[in-house]
């Protein structure tokens, strides 16, 4: 019984054996046959890789030609609709920048956009990003009012330059600008008062710095002065701002019958003169640093 059963594993294995050794003959003759059928018709295969090749390559090149002309359309239209007030996501703000995004095959278009919102009962600015797809018909990119029906289907309403909304809008961000500035201003200016009431302190019964001390009291009088303008429009912006955004919150039904003259209550060069004013400021400064060198030397 034990011999059979040892005589009937190894017939097995043989028979295993048998079919492997088939199958491998088999596999060896399809590649053989396969290898002479592609000498046979090398030409043929060369051929049709060749024009594979061509249609992958004038495929490429059309959607390199697509994006480049995609490109100049984006371009053209951010120069259109840039910095215009618009309204997105419940917010307002301005269109910052339209820039063309995504692959060759699939194309978006990022717009970016600055609103207006509130962080911690502070208003300040935020950033938004919206992905959307260009236009069926792209050269609708090419007229303000086209870039601006695209922009309204993407969920970004543009406002028009005369509305009592694009106008607030326009104030707003002054005011937000101002209020970044003169807060930069004030903290620049607090350090040069910080150096000057230093070296006051220092100058007295010091033979060596007595002589600066009028001029030092002189640039410490005119830091004042300068820092107490810089306060009153830093706080005249952020209540400005803060009425701009109340006027804003209204429902759409209701604003328009609130028109004001934003020119009575917010002048948008104020910031320049501002500037002016305070850079005079930190040349008085720098006139009396080298003064004071030269008192020292």
């Amino acid at each position: 019984m034990l011999m059979a059963l040892v005589s009937a594993k190894q017939h097995c294995r043989s028979m295993a054996q048998q079919n492997h050794e088939s199958s491998a003959g088999y596999g060896t003759l399809l590649a053989l046959l396969a290898l002479g059928f592609v000498l046979a018709y090398w030409k043929l295969f060369l051929a049709v890789g060749l024009v594979g090749l061509c249609i992958i390559g004038l495929a490429y090149a059309v959607l390199r030609q697509n994006q480049q002309q995609l490109r100049a359309l984006v371009s053209t239209a951010e120069r259109r609709v840039r910095n215009d007030p618009c309204q997105v996501r419940g917010q307002f703000g301005v269109i910052q920048s339209l820039t063309l995004a995504g692959d060759l095959q699939y194309p978006r278009i990022d717009v970016r956009c600055q609103t207006i919102g509130s962080r911690h009962d502070r208003l300040v600015t935020d950033a938004i990003r919206i992905s959307l797809s260009p236009p069926a018909e792209r050269l609708q990119l090419r007229s303000t009012g086209g870039a601006a029906s695209w922009l309204r289907a993407g969920g970004i309403t543009r406002l028009e330059d005369l509305s009592v909304e694009a106008r607030a809008v326009r104030a707003a961000m002054d005011c937000l600008r101002e209020r970044e500035w003169t807060g930069g201003a004030l903290a620049q200016l607090d350090e040069l008062r910080g150096s000057v009431i230093d070296t006051l302190a220092k100058a007295e019964g010091n033979e060596l710095l007595q002589a600066a001390i009028p001029q030092l009291q002189q640039a410490l009088v005119a830091f004042n002065t300068e820092r107490d303008k810089l306060q009153e429009a830093n706080h005249s912006a952020g209540e400005m701002l803060r009425k701009l955004h109340d006027f804003l919150s209204v429902p759409d039904g209701i604003r328009p019958i609130l028109n004001f003259d934003l020119d009575q209550v917010f002048d948008p060069q104020r910031l320049t003169a501002l500037e002016q004013s305070f850079a005079e400021v930190v040349l008085l400064n720098d006139t009396f640093r080298e003064l004071s060198r030269d008192a020292l030397g």
